[in-house]
């Protein structure tokens, strides 16, 4: 009898084992049956993403309604400036929806001899805060968040600084200490091996052992530091990482498609200076939220365009982020401002970045440069100066391009 009963548990066993496999070949043959389109492999869930997107305008020519003998001589004074500095990168100059100027010169890779072009990609450095900024006053705006709302609601280990609030974060005001300098330096100087990274546990853990220069809200002082959480926040609230946040919400909607947040996707080599000197390239955790996107000048011109335009944040939301204030600190939302305009500069040590945006006469400049040439911020500026008294006098009466702080990086 108990012989009987186990043959009967070994033949049920073999049954259903048989019926499981019959069912899968079942399933394998249905699936080879289907047409390739209807295959869910990466390339067809790329494919399906790219027919979600929202299409781009089409483009018409645009007629130009500017003076043709003052381009001409804006584009003449503009390409001496940059030999001037022996640039060697990137620019664009856009007025309106028009492009009147974006010419590449110099070296992708100096050695071989390659050229950069217009589609060279540039590590962007700390322009890259106005695209953290600005990812944290969208969920502001949606009420995910409160820009009053200490860090240590959302950050609990972070013990230094712990009720300073995200907008004082913003705004460069909350005393923090800067972590980058040393760290960059600790690679540079072999303490950390060149491949090294950078976790966030490493950087709470320095921030912890360290105080705050000066209480929250009483001056302003540039810091990394200030980015770097706030990468960590959106990183809270969405329960996204910070580079998907930031592709999902901003890069790919503006059809930035060339940008992105690794260093490793630049297409040219960076140089310590005008000689070309080789250095050091740090892997983009160092930088994090406080500056690791890479860009083209096409993929930054739409992102100025989208986020001057309302395309990004609510009107309330942008002016706040672009207001100078009162309190002569003149930095906003990851911008460094004025009355007239708003700019930002990036540097990695062997790359360099520029952009601003003018308030009253839509005016895009877009400066990127594989060399550590930090007289591209002045520069840039001054070619703003050109564009603005040549097309635009009566708006300005000659005056000249203020900058308002040399502190950037």
């Amino acid at each position: 009898m108990k012989i009987g009963k186990k043959i009967a548990l070994i033949v049920c066993f073999f049954v259903v084992l048989m019926g499981l496999v019959w069912a899968s070949a079942l399933k394998t043959t249905d699936t080879a049956s289907l047409p390739a389109s209807a295959k869910a492999t990466p390339e067809t869930v790329a494919k399906k993403e790219k027919e979600t997107r929202p299409p781009l305008e089409a483009t018409q020519p645009i007629v130009s309604k500017l003076d043709k003998g003052k381009l001409k001589t804006i584009d003449k004074n503009v390409t001496q400036q940059l030999k001037d500095i022996d640039f060697n990168g990137t620019f664009l100059i856009a007025v309106g929806d028009e492009v009147i100027y974006h010419k590449a010169m110099g070296y992708s890779d100096v050695d071989k001899k390659i050229k950069n072009t217009l589609d060279t990609k540039y590590e962007i450095g700390s322009c890259t805060k106005q695209f953290t900024a600005t990812a944290v006053a969208k969920l502001a705006d949606e009420g995910k968040l409160s820009l009053n709302d200490k860090i240590s609601k959302y950050i609990k280990e972070i013990k230094t600084g712990k009720d300073i609030k995200i907008e004082q974060l913003m705004n460069m005001c909350s005393g923090l200490p800067d972590y980058l300098n040393e760290y960059i330096y600790s690679v540079e100087s072999e303490e950390r091996e060149e491949d090294s990274t950078l976790s966030k546990k490493e950087f709470i853990n320095w921030l912890n052992d360290r105080d705050t220069i000066f209480e929250p809200g009483e001056c302003f002082s540039y810091c990394n530091s200030n980015y770097y959480i706030l990468g960590m926040i959106i990183e809270e609230v969405t329960g996204k990482s910070y580079e998907s946040y930031i592709h999902d919400e901003i890069f790919y909607p503006l059809y930035m498609d060339n940008s992105s947040l690794k260093m490793t996707d630049t297409n040219c080599n960076g140089y310590l200076d005008s000689n070309f000197t080789p250095g050091i390239k740090i892997d983009s955790s160092y930088f994090y939220s406080a500056g690791e996107i890479v860009s083209t000048s096409t993929d930054m011109l739409r992102w100025l365009n989208a986020y001057t335009r309302g395309g990004v944040l609510s009107d309330k939301m942008f002016a706040k982020a672009t207001n100078a204030g009162t309190d002569g600190f003149n930095y906003g939302y990851g911008w460094f401002v004025t009355d007239d305009y708003a700019y930002h500069t990036g540097n990695t040590e062997l790359f360099y970045a520029v952009d601003i945006f003018t308030k009253k006469d839509d005016i895009k400049i877009v400066g990127l440069t594989n060399v550590n040439n930090t007289t591209l911020q002045p520069t840039a500026l001054s070619v703003l100066r050109e564009v603005e008294n040549r097309l635009f006098p009566e708006n300005h009466n000659e005056k000249a391009t203020q900058d308002p702080t040399d502190l950037t990086e």
